[in-house]
């Protein structure tokens, strides 16, 4: 049985076209392969949204199960230099009048879209902040204006006596130096409402104790 010839018009002038012998397996192989790895890069995909998904609820779950400290305990004590100055920063800075302790970490966006919102703030128009950056010194450099100190050496120590896993997480701290506040700012606005709300100053309806936001929190 003689097999089918396809010439090779398209690669050869007129004068030198010549015919090829072409199995007729060949093609049915060539879609098939194709076919296969089609299917396979859809597998994938469904894999990889798959896996998307399941981190969103782990990382829901995880902030589900934080355990805080209690409000009303004494905040825990640290004392690091600021890492513009150098100078010793505590938290009896927020003796008196109170204030936020603002964990952060590098690789977090949610820690820069709040980050972004805070030097956008009217100067004077946000509480005493302490932010405490956990990750590389220059990512870290960048998150805050110079009017907020800034704790490289410590942080996630810290973090870790504020019982702190997800990230940013502010922590509120009245003038006696109790937890009041525990939530997971957004925006400037966010960490005020959460401030005023743990201090007393605004009105909440009864069992609301701060305003706590979890999209796009970084694990740690």
């Amino acid at each position: 049985m003689s097999l089918p010839r396809i010439s090779t018009w398209a690669s050869a002038s007129p004068r030198d076209r010549k015919d090829v012998t072409v199995h007729p397996g060949f093609s049915a192989s060539y879609l098939a392969l194709w076919g296969l790895v089609i299917f396979q890069s859809l597998v994938v995909l469904a894999l990889l949204r798959e896996l998307a998904e399941l981190h969103t609820v782990t990382e829901r779950h995880a902030l589900a199960r934080e355990v805080w400290l209690p409000l009303g305990t004494e905040a825990p004590q640290f004392t690091a230099a600021d890492r513009r100055s150098g100078r010793p920063v505590s938290t009896q800075e927020l003796s008196g009048t109170g204030g936020v302790i603002l964990f952060l970490s590098t690789g977090c966006s949610a820690c820069e879209t709040l980050v972004a919102s805070l030097k956008r703030a009217v100067a004077g128009d946000l509480p005493a902040i302490i932010a405490l950056c956990r990750g590389a010194e220059e990512p870290c450099g960048t998150f805050v204006t110079s009017e907020i100190p800034l704790i490289l050496v410590g942080a996630a120590e810290a973090a870790a006596h504020y019982r702190v896993s997800g990230f940013p997480t502010a922590v509120v701290v009245d003038g006696q130096g109790k937890i009041r506040g525990y939530g997971h700012p957004q925006s400037a606005v966010d960490l005020k409402t959460l401030v005023a709300t743990s201090l007393g100053e605004l009105t909440v309806s009864e069992g609301t104790q701060a305003t706590a936001l979890s999209p796009g929190l970084s694990q740690s």
